[in-house]
């Protein structure tokens, strides 16, 4: 039975499939033997082609490729947390939040003299003073207080210069605690004194205070030109018989500091130069007692532990004894002045002297009480006599151990001696640019505060890391102006360097040891004229000589010589 076609089973043809294939892989071998044969063939017409594409190139060329840039670019701002600084302190700041903002100054404190707080605990590595710290982790270094809030240290004159752009007419920095607490709680008083005031409070009594005072130097320059004789003299009946003091030259230098500034602030001739012995019936010489104590206490307190924020220390003690003796003294002369007015008044006699600083102050359209005089003037004396005493006491170290700058400053006097008129300061100092310019000198390697300290206002960029404002800043004024990159031989003393040409070039913020902007130190004429009276008086009658060991300032609050002052005076006639 035959079946139809389209019912027939397929078979399925594996020959005739392979056969297929094996016919497409001949015609596909054929074909890519024909290009390569093709590209042999082409080849000489194709470097022909390269050839003269690389010609035309060359006479002809092509425009460059410029890759697009980026303009506009902003500056990468870092966090507050990148600011490096010891790690040691950071394992600590967990705990803060069970500690009080106390800690911030206990670590601002310490870290004024020197010491590294974060010392690496953990490597038990030797504890660095500032100028390490800045060498380890750069210009800006953050201490992350276990006890309170952070700090951050500057010595970058380029960074100090944008914190004190952004300070205003009210800055605001740190303060003597110790000192505030005693006025606050022992004393009962709301006014806490010129350095602790801050905001408008501080504006308006420093405009109480400055144009006075720089009119009492002028009134009692004559008075003081004679406290600088007299101190020369008494150098002279003290030597011993190697023409050095015997005794302590910086608590001579105290004493006539002391006297000066008696001068100045009270309008009376203090005698603290001619009394050795300290006797408590004598108002003079037991305010003379007190602020060398209170000065020792507030130095105690602000260094170490504030362990005297919640017993009482025997530093706090002592503060407490001696600040209220200094305060019931100064008290006492003004209430004798406030009296001398009311009686002038009510007498009409008109021979009151209304040139007094405390005369000026209780007159003044601010109607400061006796109370907040006071304590404006225990502040002068605690911070004037001190810095000045520093200051004045390098200015000689510097000039006995540099004898060329002796010289050079000797001939300068020598020769203005006939032209000095001590009626007018700014006329003196125009006369003596060499003594001016030691005077310099000596503050930028020895600033009587070696730091100063602001509390920011307002977040600020420093070397592109984000600081917030609240942040305590501390500026170390002193290892910025010994800084190479700053000064060239900068831990030289020489005076030469501010009176040339090139001087001008010199970064303002590297050397500010009056500080800068609104609080800057109300003092500064009171400190050049006294330090140039008494440079001159010395320098007439005596050749100075140094023969030991380098003197460094110590990093206390108030710096002082870390030695003796063993000078030597040699007659020079």
């Amino acid at each position: 039975m035959l079946k139809c076609r389209v019912c027939r089973p397929r078979s399925v043809n594996f020959g005739l499939f392979q056969q297929r294939w094996l016919q497409s892989e001949r015609t596909n071998q054929q074909n890519v033997k024909l290009q390569q044969d093709i590209q042999k063939e082409s080849k000489p017409d194709a470097e022909l082609s390269t050839t003269n594409e690389r010609l035309l190139g060359e006479i002809f060329p092509a425009a460059k490729v410029v890759p697009m840039m980026l303009t506009n670019k902003e500056p990468v701002v870092l966090s507050f947390d990148e600011v490096p600084g010891p790690k040691s302190l950071k394992y600590f700041a967990s705990f803060r939040q069970y500690f009080s903002d106390i800690g911030t100054q206990v670590t601002a404190s310490a870290l004024t003299i020197g010491l590294n707080i974060g010392s690496y605990l953990n490597e038990r590595k030797p504890i660095k003073n500032l100028s390490a710290l800045f060498d380890e982790y750069g210009p800006v270094v953050r201490f992350v207080s276990p006890l309170g809030s952070d700090i951050v240290l500057l010595n970058n004159p380029d960074h100090i210069q944008k914190v004190y752009a952004l300070e205003g007419e009210c800055p605001v920095r740190s303060t003597l605690e110790c000192l505030e607490k005693y006025r606050a709680e022992h004393r009962n008083h709301v006014y806490g004194g010129l350095y602790a005031a801050h905001g408008q409070e501080w504006t308006r009594h420093r405009t109480v205070v400055y144009n006075p005072l720089n009119s009492s130097i002028i009134q009692h320059i004559k008075g003081i030109d004679d406290i600088c004789e007299n101190f020369a003299h008494k150098i002279y009946n003290m030597r011993n018989h190697q023409d050095e003091v015997p005794k302590d030259l910086y608590k001579e230098l105290h004493k006539w500091a002391f006297d000066c500034m008696g001068l100045i602030v009270f309008s009376k001739k203090f005698t603290m130069l001619d009394t050795e012995l300290v006797y408590s019936q004598c108002d003079m010489s037991w305010l003379y007692h007190s602020l060398e104590r209170a000065t020792e206490a507030i130095i105690k307190c602000e260094s170490g532990l504030h362990l005297w924020k919640f017993i009482r220390t025997p530093a706090w003690h002592s503060l407490v004894k001696y600040c209220d003796s200094l305060d019931n003294l100064i008290g006492k002369h003004v209430i004798e002045e406030e009296h001398a007015i009311s009686y002038n008044v009510k007498s009409s006699t008109g021979n009151l002297d209304s040139s007094s600083l405390i005369h000026a102050m209780l007159m003044s359209n601010e109607k400061m009480t006796a109370e907040d005089i006071a304590t404006v003037l225990m502040d002068m004396l605690l911070i004037g006599v001190n810095t000045i005493t520093t200051s004045m006491s390098f200015m000689l170290y510097h000039l006995a151990k540099y004898r060329r700058s002796q010289k050079i400053l000797f001939d300068e006097i020598n020769k203005a001696c006939n032209h000095l008129n001590l009626e007018d300061i700014n006329k003196m100092k125009e006369n003596t640019p060499y003594l001016q310019a030691c005077i310099k000198e000596t503050l930028r390697l020895a600033p009587p505060i070696p730091v100063l300290t602001r509390i920011l206002s307002k977040n600020v960029t420093l070397d592109r890391y984000n600081i917030p404002r609240g942040t305590l800043i501390i500026m170390s004024t002193q290892d910025s102006a010994l800084k190479e990159s700053n000064y060239d031989d900068a831990n030289k003393f020489y005076p030469d360097r501010w009176l040339k040409e090139d001087s001008k070039d010199y970064h303002t913020f590297a050397s500010i040891p009056f500080g800068c902007g609104a609080r800057k130190c109300l003092g500064q004429n009171i400190a050049e004229a006294m330090m140039s009276l008494l440079t001159i008086r010395l320098l007439q009658k005596y050749k100075l000589e140094y023969h030991y060991g380098d003197i460094q300032p110590t990093r206390s609050f108030i710096t002082r010589p870390n030695r003796q002052l063993k000078i030597r005076f040699t007659d020079r006639f």
